[in-house]
């Protein structure tokens, strides 16, 4: 994947400190740090990870890592540890080396397999863990995104950090090690943390391959809807709105056909995407991921987080897409 010749620079005047994890302010109710990392080749060799603190324990953190592979085999598992100085678990961590710039994630444990199918009928069951073991060395592709937060929706972040990165290294699954060269994309924000009351949402992004990319989030509410959206190429960011996009209609990842127009200052882009692989993940508590699809529970709001083959202008590109609803929305037919 060719990407736009660039200089990462910090511009942004952030501070070098927020790429690191926060202590949490006294008397803030439901406040968490959160990062969200999707990483993946051509072929379809892929690693995403989400991480957040514990609300009762910030010590703690909960972690969900899935692996996928070309052949549409996925491994995933959940982790709920004590931190290990940086982000994660001392076996699942992401360090950051320069601060917006560089980062390492590693990974050492078990994990399951799990069929599309288990995934969107219920909650991962327990099985036959596989030993992996994942080294990636990751670098900023374009400088920092900032959607900014809201005062109205706190749990999209008082603090909102986005990345398209490159990714190398390796991945290794029952003794048989994979190289994974590709890129992906991240976010990272801390804030009050509730996505209870989310109705849908949707996050996607990509890489195409003469470098440019985008990124777009947008989350529903019964009170209003919270919307961002960026292009980012050789010339810098440019603030986009998302005009149309698909929805998500069922538990297993339909429709797996995707159209995302974004509007750029003026111009029309549309952009077309096929779901490839990924996993199905439930929020306990508006925060907490849970691997799986808690069909029980129709109060709870769940996520299809899966990898995309996009298409725009004749050009190909790689990405990732994270379309959530509440599951009674589905399940009563009201998609």
């Amino acid at each position: 994947m060719a990407l736009a010749d660039m200089t990462i620079t910090d511009e942004t005047g952030l501070d070098p400190a927020d790429d690191f994890v926060h202590e949490p302010p006294a008397g803030v109710d439901r406040w968490a740090e959160n990062i969200q990392w999707n990483v993946r080749d051509k072929d379809g060799l892929g690693v995403m990870w989400h991480m957040g603190t514990m609300l009762d324990d910030p010590r703690l953190w909960h972690i969900v890592i899935a692996v996928t592979q070309p052949d549409g085999t996925v491994h995933s598992t959940k982790i709920v540890a004590p931190g290990a100085g940086q982000f994660g678990s001392p076996n699942a961590h992401l360090a950051t080396i320069t601060p917006f710039r560089e980062w390492r994630f590693t990974f050492f444990g078990g994990m399951v397999d799990v069929s599309q199918n288990q995934g969107a009928t219920g909650l991962t069951p327990d099985d036959h863990h596989h030993s992996v073991q994942i080294d990636l060395d990751l670098e900023a592709a374009y400088p920092v995104w900032i959607p900014e937060g809201s005062t109205q929706f706190g749990d999209w972040g008082r603090f909102h950090h986005e990345q398209a990165v490159r990714v190398r290294g390796t991945v290794t699954i029952a003794g048989k090690t994979h190289v994974l060269d590709g890129i992906g994309h991240r976010d990272h924000s801390i804030g009050p943390r509730d996505m209870s009351h989310l109705r849908r949402a949707f996050w996607g992004n990509g890489i195409f391959e003469s470098g440019w990319g985008f990124a777009t989030m947008l989350g529903e509410y019964d009170s209003g809807a919270f919307q961002r959206a960026a292009l980012f190429d050789s010339a810098g960011t440019h603030d986009a709105t998302m005009v149309r996009w698909t929805d998500l209609t069922a538990f297993n990842c339909e429709p797996t056909a995707i159209t995302v127009e974004l509007d750029v200052q003026g111009k029309q882009l549309v952009i077309d995407g096929r779901i490839r692989h990924g996993m199905n993940f439930t929020v306990a508590d508006g925060a907490e991921f849970c691997m799986g699809t808690d069909l029980a529970r129709p109060d709870r709001y769940f996520l299809t987080n899966f990898f995309v083959d996009w298409t725009c202008n004749g050009e190909h590109g790689i990405g990732y897409l994270d379309r959530g609803a509440l599951i009674s929305l589905l399940t009563q037919g009201q998609s």
